[in-house]
């Protein structure tokens, strides 16, 4: 399964530190170009390989993102909960991905639950925002990858949702041309 991570500076990359590895304290990067990681999680009683593509915030990387967000199997927009204009970018994103993987699940995740006290964005501006986009299929989450809080959850729901993104296919799909999103081959 393969997850795509975008967001402007919002802690992508500590969201998935935290993922990965639950109990260890963040160590603070900055992601050039792109990053992957992969894990084995077990979910609904199946294991589930999930690469966690990691894409660089910065605007000179955008035009190559295209390529990842199509062949996802979930789009991860993240942004921070404290950061008005990380929000913004966020709304970008979900148009880039209607427009290059309309059939892709999308999860907004709003990072820094543990910064209420500086938060700009609430849940329902969220929620309003996303009764208005025309998407099959979008979910939200808020959560803190400091604390972990909400964390495990959050990708347990990302895993269920991308899993029903997976096309199937039989040895004899491989005389047909090739797919168009990843797949799995048994």
């Amino acid at each position: 399964m393969k997850l795509v991570l975008v967001g402007d500076k919002c802690g992508k990359t500590s969201i998935i530190q935290r993922w990965i590895y639950p109990q260890q304290a963040i160590q603070p990067e900055s992601t050039v170009a792109i990053d992957m990681k992969s894990i084995v999680i077990p979910t609904d009683g199946k294991p589930h390989v999930v690469q966690m593509w990691d894409c660089c915030g910065e605007s000179f990387y955008r035009n190559l993102l295209d390529k990842y967000l199509f062949n996802a199997n979930c789009i991860v927009v993240c942004f921070d909960l404290t950061n008005q204009h990380s929000w913004l970018t966020a709304q970008y994103w979900v148009d880039k991905a209607r427009e290059v993987a309309s059939e892709t699940p999308i999860c907004l995740i709003g990072n820094k639950l543990d910064l209420e006290s500086a938060r700009q964005i609430r849940e329902q501006t969220v929620k309003k925002y996303m009764d208005f986009i025309p998407v099959s299929y979008i979910f939200y989450s808020e959560l803190s990858a400091y604390t972990g809080e909400h964390c495990k959850e959050t990708l347990r729901i990302i895993i269920r949702e991308g899993s029903r993104n997976i096309r199937v296919y039989n040895l004899s799909d491989l005389k047909k041309p090739a797919p168009e999103k990843s797949c799995t081959i048994v």
